[in-house]
């Protein structure tokens, strides 16, 4: 079981690169309607007054879980993506499999 650590003094760069290193899938963070910049932190993103924690992530976890945690816990939208960042992946999918997809 990986963890990954979201915080508010989190970046963008820091999220990306720990999805790609445990499930090598991408994670695509938006500001609004546009991707966010990788040197923008959480605290900048977010919409929900929130510290943040630990994630605690498995390769079966489902894309759509981990798109509504970031939803929920911080008001920022996130999409799963594939490790090369051209296809999303499908909310049913599981990390793993989105890496791969």
């Amino acid at each position: 079981m990986a963890t990954i650590k979201v915080i508010k003094s989190s970046s963008v760069k820091s999220i990306k690169a720990q999805f790609k290193k445990e499930f090598d899938c991408s994670i695509r963070i938006y500001n609004g309607a546009k991707i966010a910049d990788d040197t923008k932190k959480i605290s900048d993103l977010s919409k929900i007054d929130n510290a943040g924690g630990e994630l605690e992530l498995g390769p079966k976890s489902r894309v759509e879980n981990v798109e509504r945690y970031f939803q929920e816990t911080f008001g920022i939208t996130v999409q799963i993506s594939n490790s090369t960042d051209t296809k999303l992946a499908d909310n049913s999918m599981t990390l793993n499999q989105a890496g791969k997809a």
